[in-house]
């Protein structure tokens, strides 16, 4: 038998690969034999082929993991070999379970005859790519009552914006709040206090944007932005995010830290201080305090309903 998934989560793929595993522990309860291979680990194939070809002496289902198989030549052209020479798919006391975090395309381009071997019928073939919207959704909750824990729906909506849809981001913000929580509800205030937002290299663009007060340039960003189908209450907390490290970072450099120190003492990451940093020379403390004030009276006006929000967002170019 042949199990084969695939996909962009690769968190989830450790899930399933690891579910699938202690499946078949519980289903072969007199023991399987278990071989596990990570060939981005540059493992040679013929430690594959000996695996295959052994024979097991107490009539054990053999039970063959095979990671990241496809980026290495040598073992993708053995297996794709072993697998015509010995109809792996048919035979009944071996199973091949081949993961890979790539997509189908991906997949293909790295060695398309084994990703067409492992792909064909009868075997069983699973897709695991990024959730979204409500399939995301669902799963944070079934992540949180596995913990013992339940997040409400405003902070479950918080924790996306702040984070997006990487499963492995996620499950370390959801260890975080389950450990703080200790089996209760959890709410906005304990996101906002524990979980810090994903920024990317737009986020700081714009807010030079701000900072130099070049309201094309700003509003080019911000089109791009919401264009790309960015939430623009994410936007809004990106912003509101930095800004918050700007006054942090500011006073810490004021108080004769080093930004190393710094990014150890405010839990920032030691890139987001240097660019922090670097931002600061754009902004007087009292404007960077003023704009600040704005985008959290922005943030209340929209979560109370009074303001649309890609609008909202204009002004702060102004």
């Amino acid at each position: 038998m042949i199990i084969f998934l695939y996909g962009s989560d690769s968190y989830r793929l450790k899930q399933a690969g690891e579910d699938i595993v202690s499946r078949y522990r519980a289903k072969y309860s007199s023991g399987i034999n278990l071989f596990t291979f990570n060939f981005a680990d540059d493992i040679g194939e013929n430690i594959l082929a000996s695996a295959i070809k052994s024979f097991s002496f107490f009539n054990e289902h053999k039970l063959i993991v095979c990671k990241n198989i496809l980026g290495n030549k040598q073992a993708a052209d053995t297996l794709a070999k072993l697998i015509k020479d010995y109809a792996l798919e048919s035979d009944p006391s071996m199973t091949l379970l081949a993961i890979e975090s790539l997509s189908e395309k991906e997949a293909i381009t790295k060695n398309k005859e084994l990703s067409g071997l492992l792909s064909k019928k009868p075997n069983f073939v699973k897709v695991i790519d990024l959730l979204e919207g409500s399939r995301l959704s669902e799963w944070i909750v079934r992540e949180f009552e596995i913990r013992g824990c339940s997040i409400n729906q405003r902070a479950l909506n918080q924790l996306i914006n702040l984070t997006g849809n990487d499963t492995w981001t996620l499950v370390n913000e959801i260890e975080k709040l389950t450990a703080y929580k200790s089996r209760g509800v959890v709410g906005e205030a304990d996101v906002a206090l524990l979980v810090s937002p994903k920024i990317d290299s737009n986020i700081f663009d714009l807010i030079d944007a701000i900072s130099s007060k070049n309201r094309s340039q700003g509003a080019e960003l911000l089109y791009r932005e919401l264009k790309s189908g960015r939430d623009p209450y994410y936007i809004l907390t990106m912003i509101i995010y930095q800004f918050r490290n700007l006054l942090m970072v500011g006073g810490l450099l004021g108080d004769g830290y080093s930004q190393a120190e710094i990014a150890k003492k405010a839990k920032i990451h030691p890139f987001v201080v240097k660019k922090t940093s670097a931002q600061l020379s754009r902004f007087k403390q009292e404007e960077a305090v003023d704009i600040y004030r704005q985008l959290l009276l922005m943030d209340t006006g929209f979560k109370s309903g009074r303001f649309d929000l890609q609008d909202l967002l204009h002004t702060i170019l102004q």
